[in-house]
């Protein structure tokens, strides 16, 4: 019986794997990675495979949903091994692949590790308890211009709740969603659902390549941070529900570059 390996990257470069990954990874016959869910930083994957002495594979999005290869590789050898930018199982696309790995009869594994859906919280310093409902803010196309993530950010503000946002991005073609245009394409949704919840004066969060040595978080009115340029990718939002206990506010406060009261309700 042959054996899958799931193993978390983290969030950074090659520098965030464990040393029992580093092990493990140093025993399999085969490497696979994806990047298409996240992005590790430029060059960690051929760093990787230069100190492990053979190949990672970089598969194609449509290669990890089919799955083929992966369990082609498996038929053929007893320890594969597919490398995932963070956490493996965030994404339900790895745990279809665990399940199929199940269905022919080889066994796997799982190797955790950080990812933005704890860090984020993290460096804001707000309570992983109160964040509900995760939401992936997709680039506006022609013809494609969803207003969801705004009804499901509502509806966690109404619950009381902290919102994780994703934003999102195609690392093979170099397009990232950032932080400054994330919050515009926010605004512009109030101005159709009208709900009152990315009013102007509104406190958002921008979180800035966490795990990185250059990861910052910015905190301000909306009008102070739409259309700024945080730096490079990757960039995430947080959107902070109306009520803060003392020490999540102390937090928010000093990432702050100015004081003043965020309206605590949506407004209109």
């Amino acid at each position: 019986m042959s054996e899958l390996l799931f193993v978390g990257l983290g969030l950074f470069d090659e520098k965030d794997l464990t040393v029992r990954a580093l092990e493990e990874l140093s025993r399999c016959e085969v490497l696979f990675a994806e990047e298409y869910t996240s992005r590790w930083g430029e060059g960690a994957l051929r760093r990787l495979s230069e100190r492990l002495g053979r190949p990672v594979e970089l598969l194609e999005r449509e290669q990890v949903e089919e799955g083929g290869k992966v369990l082609s590789a498996l038929e053929g050898h007893s320890r594969v091994a597919l490398l995932v930018v963070g956490e493996p199982f965030a994404a339900t696309t790895h745990v279809s692949l665990r399940l199929s790995v199940e269905e022919k009869g080889h066994a796997w594994r799982v190797l955790h590790n950080a990812s933005i859906l704890t860090a984020a919280a993290s460096l804001a310093g707000l309570s992983h308890y109160r964040f509900g409902r995760t939401v992936s803010l997709p680039r506006p196309v022609p013809g494609f211009r969803p207003t969801s993530p705004y009804d499901l950010i509502l509806a966690n503000w109404r619950a009381e709740l902290h919102t994780l946002v994703l934003l999102d991005l195609d690392p093979k073609a170099g397009v990232f969603l950032l932080g400054g245009e994330a919050l515009q394409r926010l605004a512009e949704m109030e101005r159709e659902k009208k709900g009152g919840l990315f009013v102007p004066e509104r406190r958002v969060v921008v979180v800035a390549r966490a795990g990185s040595p250059t990861a910052s978080v910015h905190v301000g009115r909306l009008t102070e941070l739409e259309g700024k340029d945080f730096g490079p990718p990757l960039h995430c939002l947080i959107v902070p529900g109306p009520s803060l206990h003392f020490v999540e506010e102390e937090a928010l406060r000093r990432s702050a570059p100015t004081q003043g009261t965020a309206p605590q309700g949506p407004v209109g």
